[in-house]
């Protein structure tokens, strides 16, 4: 269709501001705004309908100079209903939301009236879209551009510090500030504290890392992303990867080195290789799966000899057939896993007591490879060596990254 027949068209279902005229034909040419684009288009036709009139809305040409007088007046535009001139209301509200937040970046979001879908909708189906962009893409982008003009921030689509949210059906705003992520690494130097938070627990690894970063960012929530974790009874010696994220911060600068200070001292908690990260990172450190290796403390019930414990060779690369431990049954589906043990070794203590270091494929229960969870854990150490086992002590030596 022609750009004249098609623009006729537009023309005829009433008055139609610059904007959404420009709209309408948003992927011809570059260079040039939606309003230049309607200007340009309104003036043309309106050449058009001096040179031979045609069935119109004739208030889409007041003010285009037309020779012959006619009853042409302004008149609000039937598609957007002049959105964009509530424009300086929204850009107040925000930046009323905003005050006291520390960004660099934002990104712009919008939800219409369904007044305003209405017509965009009904508009399309009347003249079609070849060429056009969305009422609600131009809000974005035009409002966009104010803000960054009035505030200075940069806009960005990728990973705006903040997101302002304009909801045209209730005519307020709203904002979401994006989160903080710190990677790093821990180790867990005690015994009787969990990694995440926990109600029965006062005090957390998530709790001593969150102290000094939470005060800088002023952060609402926090949560932290490990790879894998460790027992609460059980040390973690060795280096484990992890993201702590902070939700809703008012603020977005932090030192790095002080917050590591702070927590190392702690004398629980001991973090090495902060920086700044992102959500990607959060996936990763989720998706890993990790190989371990664990020393282990254990008392047998009956007296034990080194020859015994030669017993264990038996293990090393043996696939391992586990029902979920009994322990954890309340919180994780009762399945059968199967986990191998990569590598075995032992050393004898006493007649009862030995130590072990276990490297296992990520996932391995190692407590219950020990003494076996009542049949659960097939083969096991105990049912292997004819004497039953207690788990003492556990710790977790490398985290084979």
């Amino acid at each position: 269709m022609k750009i004249s027949a098609h623009a006729e068209k537009i023309l005829k279902i009433g008055y139609v501001c610059d904007r959404c005229l420009g709209r309408q034909f948003a992927s011809l040419l570059t260079g040039l705004t939606n309003s230049e684009r309607g200007r340009s288009v309104r003036l043309f036709m309106a050449m058009e309908y001096e040179n031979k009139p045609f069935k119109t809305d004739i208030n889409n040409f007041y003010g285009a100079g037309l020779r012959k007088k006619t009853k042409a007046r302004q008149a609000a535009c039937c598609i957007c209903y002049d959105i964009f001139n509530s424009f300086p209301n929204y850009l107040e509200k925000a930046q009323s939301k905003l005050r006291g937040v520390e960004f660099k970046t934002f990104l712009v979001g919008s939800r219409l009236s369904a007044e305003l879908e209405t017509s965009e909708k009904q508009l399309w189906q009347a003249v079609g879209k070849k060429h056009v962009e969305s009422l609600k893409n131009e809000v974005n982008r035009e409002f966009g551009k104010l803000f960054e003009k009035e505030t200075g921030k940069k806009f960005d689509k990728d990973k705006p510090d903040t997101t302002i949210l304009l909801d045209m059906h209730t005519e307020k705003v709203s904002i979401q500030i994006a989160s903080v992520f710190i990677y790093g690494k821990y180790k867990k130097l005690v015994r009787g504290i969990p990694q995440t938070k926990w109600e029965k627990y006062p005090e957390t690894v998530e709790d001593i890392v969150a102290g000094p970063v939470m005060r800088s960012l002023d952060g609402k929530e926090h949560a932290f992303h490990g790879m894998g974790r460790e027992d609460i009874d059980v040390r973690c010696l060795d280096w484990r990867p992890f993201v702590f994220e902070v939700k809703d911060p008012r603020r977005r600068q932090l030192d790095l080195n002080d917050a590591k200070k702070e927590i190392n001292s702690s004398g629980k908690v001991r973090v090495s290789g902060l920086r700044f990260s992102d959500k990607n990172e959060v996936r990763k450190i989720k998706e890993a799966k990790p190989d371990k290796s664990y020393r282990i403390l254990i008392e047998f019930e009956k007296n034990i000899t080194q020859k015994n414990l030669d017993k264990l060779r038996a293990l090393r690369g043996k696939q391992i057939r586990q029902q979920t431990p009994k322990r954890v049954l309340h919180r994780r589906s009762d399945l059968e896993r199967k986990r191998k043990v990569k590598a075995i070794t032992w050393k004898l203590i006493n007649g009862h007591t030995a130590e072990l270091t276990i490297k296992g494929e990520a996932g391995l229960y190692v407590k219950e490879l020990v003494h076996g969870d009542e049949g659960r854990t097939m083969p096991n150490i105990s049912e292997l060596l004819k004497n039953r086992v207690t788990v003492k002590e556990v710790d977790v030596v490398r985290v084979w990254i």
